[in-house]
Formats: C-alpha cells, structure tokens, sequence
C-alpha cells in the first residue's frame, strides 16, 4: 500500500513538473513576440517615411521644373522681338555712271499709306495725300502710292500711260524686261519738258505701287531713288495698332 502512494506521488509531482515546463516555454514564446512585431512596425515606419521623402522630393522637382518653363518662355518672346525689329539705319549701295556708290539710309514710316523705307541724305519723307506720301530734295520730289495687286478694274498701265501724256505727247515707254528687281517689266514712262523731267512707273513687285518721279532735267539722277524705293515694305498695321 505504502508503494502505491509512492507511485502515485511521484505521477503527481512528474505531472505538475511537465505542465510547469510548459507554462515557461509559453510565456517565453508569448515574451519574443512582441520583439518581431516592433521589428515589423519599424521596418514599415522606415518605409512610409522613405516613402515619404521620395515624395516631397518628386514634389519639389516638379515645382522646379515648373519655375524654369515660367522663366524660359518671356526670353524666347523677348529674342523674337528682338529679331523682327529692323535697324534704324542701312547701308544702300547703287550704280551710276558705272561705278558703285553707298550712303546710309534712315529709317522712316508712313502712318499715311502704312509702309516703312530706308531715306537717303537730304531726302524728307512726308505725307501728301490720304493715299500717297512724297519724297521731297531741293527741286526734286517722288510721289508714292501704293495700290492693291488685286484690283482688276483699275486700268495701271493706261494710269500710268496717261500722266506721262499729260506732261508732254512725246512720252516714250521704257524697255523693263531686261531690268532686275523691282523694276522688272514695270511699266515705266518717261517724258521731257524744257526743264523737267518727269517719270511715271507702275511697279509691280512685293510691294505693287505708282511712282511719279519729277526732278530738274539737268540733274535726273534716278539711281539713289530707286535704291530708296527698293527698300519698301508694308507695315502689319494688326500689330501697330
């Protein structure tokens, strides 16, 4: 009998020995965990802030990429402004008499018919009509009027024609088709009174206009009015205005 209680206290003892050992192993397990959990948390705190700074760094790249389009375009504005503007003054050359001269010319508008031309030394650009503006030197002077390339009912050539005839029946036609520039196959009058001389073109170039050119016969000197004439171009009166 007294084996029996020996035997049953040694299964007791054993049995509370093993569920003891079992309790520690738990508690140890249940002690590591939370050390992996923090590891966890840290790990994705450090890739939210990484986050984090990759986006404020996208962001101010954005931001600076922004400032430098907003600073780039005023000075691509300003270089092409700056390109269209043409020179006050120009060197215009011309032949006489077989040798080459050069005088520079300042640049004038007319408000009157909207062109712009490069005026030569003593020359005055001034307006004389609605639609005509003169070149005024000493006895001299050059009636500009522009006209419109696509006006099929004004008769150029008879115009032009008939003010030479006016000055004098004897009005001879000029051979243009051999000239260069403007004054290729312009139709050009020219005419003689006993003083004066007097000649009456329709150019027909980029610039299409009636010339009427009057100037003291002994001193027709035609080249330096055409190098002026030559340089004739229409304003955008858009961008005037």
């Amino acid at each position: 009998m007294k084996s029996l209680y020996k035997i049953l206290t040694l299964f007791v003892a054993g049995t509370v020995l093993l569920a003891g050992c079992g309790t520690k192993q738990e508690t140890e397990k249940t002690a590591t965990t939370p050390n992996a959990n923090t590891a966890s948390t840290q790990d994705n705190s450090s890739t939210d802030n990484s986050n984090k700074d990759s986006s404020v760094s996208t962001n101010n790249n954005n931001s600076t990429d922004h400032h430098n389009i907003g600073t780039d375009s005023p000075n691509t504005d300003n270089a092409s402004q700056t390109e269209a503007k043409p020179p006050t003054k120009k060197k215009l050359s011309y032949t006489k008499d077989g040798k080459t001269y050069e005088e520079t010319g300042k640049l004038e508008t007319s408000e009157n018919q909207s062109f712009s031309l490069y005026v030569l030394g003593n020359w005055k650009l001034e307006a004389e009509e609605p639609n005509s503006d003169v070149l005024l030197k000493d006895r001299s002077f050059v009636r500009i009027r522009l006209v419109q390339p696509d006006d099929n009912e004004t008769d150029y050539a008879k115009m032009v024609e008939d003010q030479a005839k006016a000055v004098t029946s004897n009005a001879v036609q000029q051979e243009t088709n051999n000239l260069q520039g403007m004054l290729h196959q312009a139709v050009w009058y020219k005419a003689y009174t006993n003083d004066t001389a007097v000649n009456v073109l329709w150019i027909k170039g980029n610039v299409p206009m009636i010339v009427n050119i009057q100037t003291p016969r002994n001193q027709e000197v035609l080249e330096p009015i055409f190098a002026m004439l030559e340089t004739i171009q229409k304003l955008d009166t858009s961008q005037t205005n």
